[in-house]
């Protein structure tokens, strides 16, 4: 905080005219004390102060802020309301201060001081939207939070469009976690509400991607029932996009190691038609078009699995 040297200066004054008062003493033994980053003591001091009927913007902010770096987010929430209520000037530094709150609750993992501050974010400044502030609160939920309690946080947001923009972040975070099978439910969830097109697209793209990923994984594992599984879901959410063809080449490479050779030169031939000749996806399935030259005498007359995804 750039308010120290204030404090410092507020705390010089109070000592040096001998101000009166148990409730002045208080204030200026917590000014000291948050001048020192003893943030613990401030706070107690500053607490003091309030019951003692000390009152006053700057004395409701110092506790905010003591609350704040002592890391008693419940407590923080609490003064920054307070500090919005009594002193109707200061809501839009009151609402500043309950987004700190906010976003240290998310990295710690604190779901109820979020809840808390987010609640209190909305009644001290209700027309105000989080922007991106609303998918840094996602993503530090993704990290700690349980699925229930991250949607939860989601679901209480007063409007669609910040319920998908928490929803997407969480998402995100949980794909970044390599907690992919537990993101795409997310994604695919927001798909399904049709809501905000901008956000069903990057929801989309993510799904595939997190597919992909799962297929590729599965596929490395020698798993090719589940890496198809994947691979097919790629296909779906993809809507031929970069990931989709790629999973083609996935699903080529599955089926030429079944021996079902037709079956693979659908699948390359599929990933090569969406790419540009210059595209590295071209040049992998031609390779591999190329490979299959003269399999296709040996495919079996029954087919080896159903080929369609």
């Amino acid at each position: 905080m750039k308010r120290i040297e204030v404090l410092a200066l507020a705390a010089a004054a109070l000592l040096g005219t001998g101000c009166a008062g148990a409730a002045a003493d208080h204030e200026a033994l917590g000014d000291e004390a948050y001048v020192e980053r003893r943030y613990d003591e401030a706070l107690a001091e500053f607490q003091v102060a309030l019951r003692q009927g000390s009152s006053g913007g700057d004395l409701r902010w110092k506790a905010a802020m003591a609350a704040l770096n002592a890391r008693e987010l419940g407590e923080a929430v609490i003064q920054f309301r307070a500090l919005a209520d009594e002193d109707p000037p200061r809501r839009v530094i009151a609402a500043d201060g309950l987004e700190r709150v906010a976003r240290a609750a998310s990295l710690e993992g604190n779901g109820a001081a979020l809840q808390a501050a987010l609640d209190a974010r909305r009644a001290v400044a209700p027309g105000r939207g989080l922007r991106t502030f609303a998918l840094e609160v996602a993503v530090g939920l993704g990290e700690d939070l349980s699925p229930d309690e991250a949607l939860s946080v989601a679901a209480s947001a007063p409007d669609a469009r910040l319920q998908d923009s928490l929803m997407y972040g969480y998402g995100v975070a949980l794909a970044r976690l390599n907690r992919c099978e537990e993101g795409i439910p997310v994604f695919e969830s927001l798909l399904r509400r049709r809501r905000e097109l901008s956000i069903q697209s990057q929801a989309r793209v993510r799904a595939a991607n997190c597919a992909l990923g799962l297929g590729r994984r599965e596929h490395n594992r020698g798993s090719p029932d589940e890496a198809e599984k994947w691979f097919c879901r790629t296909i779906e959410l993809g809507n031929n996009n970069y990931a989709a063809r790629v999973a083609y080449l996935g699903l080529g490479d599955v089926w030429f190691s079944r021996g079902d050779y037709m079956g693979a030169r659908e699948a390359f031939q599929k990933a090569r038609a969406g790419a540009s000749p210059t595209d590295s996806i071209y040049h992998r399935a031609s390779r591999s078009l190329d490979r299959l030259r003269g399999f296709d005498r040996f495919q079996p007359l029954e087919p080896t699995h159903n080929r369609r995804c």
